[in-house]
């Protein structure tokens, strides 16, 4: 189900505006709170923790991304979609190793590229432009490690990896595998077992790091 609550997390009164209107063009029945500090953001999620929250990267340092992974990791509910003028290569890889579920888009982007990534983000699936999703992707291939694990994983719990890292929760999962609850979060532990984790942000970074996820996912 689509969230229909939005904070806006934007300085740029123009750029705010705009994706105001795209937002009400796109979904039916959205609310919109416009913020322009931490403050204001966490106390927006208070009343609505269940929001996709915009920010405008070029407000914010890196420095300050531990506010934006602590915040995502408070408010569970909550999606988070990362705007900026520019790709930075730093900016970009810690962004998506610190946050889970983060999607990225440039402000230069064409309409229907910002639109579908509000889109999607607001159904919780992941999304990147394709220039951002070019230079995770060299960046993983730079890195390409062993994976001195991977053998022990069966293909079953692989494909569910995918499932996992995409957002999916294990009762979502079931219907999608037409399986029940108890077999998936059966096959979840002892996926968390073998890779000797303790749960899904973890199990993301693990797969990232060893090249267990299809990142074509990532982007539609």
């Amino acid at each position: 189900m689509n969230k229909s609550s939005f904070i806006i997390a934007e300085s740029n009164i123009l750029y705010s505006l705009g994706l105001n209107a795209l937002i009400h063009e796109r979904i039916h029945n959205a609310t919109v709170i416009n913020v322009s500090g931490f403050a204001e953001i966490n106390n927006a999620l208070l009343s609505t923790p269940e929001s996709v929250v915009i920010v405008d990267m070029d407000s914010f340092n890196n420095k300050q991304l531990d506010f934006f992974s602590m915040t995502s990791s408070k408010f569970t509910g909550s999606n988070w979609l990362f705007i900026s003028e520019i790709a930075r290569e730093a900016q970009l890889i810690e962004l998506n190793r610190a946050i889970n579920h983060a999607n990225f888009v440039l402000k230069t982007n064409d309409y229907d590229v910002i639109s579908t990534a509000i889109v999607n983000t607001a159904k919780g699936m992941r999304y990147f432009c394709s220039e951002a999703l070019q230079i995770i992707m060299e960046e993983h291939n730079r890195k390409k490690t062993t994976e001195p694990k991977k053998h022990v994983l069966t293909g079953t719990e692989l494909e569910l990896i995918q499932l996992f890292a995409m957002g999916k929760t294990a009762k979502e999962v079931a219907v999608i595998r037409t399986s029940s609850y108890h077999t998936i979060n059966t096959h979840r532990k002892n996926i968390f077992r073998k890779l000797e984790i303790n749960n899904i942000q973890e199990l993301i970074k693990y797969a990232l790091k060893h090249n267990l996820l299809d990142l074509t996912e990532y982007y539609i």
